[in-house]
């Protein structure tokens, strides 16, 4: 029976031209919706693991860190962007200067389409216990925050469990207004 199916299978591929086979093989592939949103999930969970786990590094090296970016590229890889390196004095640094800094240049690098993905990361210590904010966002629009609570103790860095939330895109905005338009 396999013999048969592979036979009729190759008669079948035998019956195109050439240039019916490769007009058939340029033909656009049609993805579902299931399939982008997928490739969204996967996607984004792949940056913020990287982005979460640099904080995390951070947090045990310095104790601190100042806000800093991360894009992610076609070939999968994760650059990190910094107005402020890490282990430099962040005492008295102007965070929402530093945080219009790294948008812009991860808006940069979306604009000229280097990057599929980005994540800007920051603390954010409210009222409450403080948090590891990151804001990530995908070249179809989607934008989605995860806060990552954590404390501090006489034996470490605890930290709780993620939550979830929508906030408007910054990075991937369509019609911007950039300077080459």
């Amino acid at each position: 029976m396999k013999k048969l199916i592979a036979a009729t299978a190759l008669s079948l591929t035998q019956l195109l031209t050439p240039a019916q086979a490769e007009e058939q093989a340029q033909a656009p592939k049609t993805v579902t919706t299931e399939q982008v949103a997928r490739e969204i999930r996967t996607n984004t969970q792949y940056l913020s693991r990287h982005a979460l786990r640099k904080a995390k590094a951070l947090m045990e090296a310095y104790g601190d860190f100042a806000p800093f970016g991360a894009g992610l590229l076609p070939n999968g890889d994760v650059k990190y962007v910094w107005a402020v390196k890490p282990g430099e004095e962040i005492e008295n640094i102007n965070a929402p200067l530093v945080l219009d800094a790294i948008r812009r240049a991860l808006a940069t690098q979306a604009d000229s389409g280097r990057i599929l993905g980005s994540a800007v990361i920051y603390q954010y210590k409210g009222d409450e216990q403080p948090q590891i904010n990151i804001e990530l966002e995908y070249l179809t629009g989607f934008a989605q925050i995860l806060a990552t609570r954590y404390r501090e103790s006489d034996a470490g860095i605890e930290y709780g469990e993620g939550v979830t939330g929508t906030f408007d895109a910054m990075i991937f905005v369509e019609n911007r207004g950039n300077s080459a338009n």
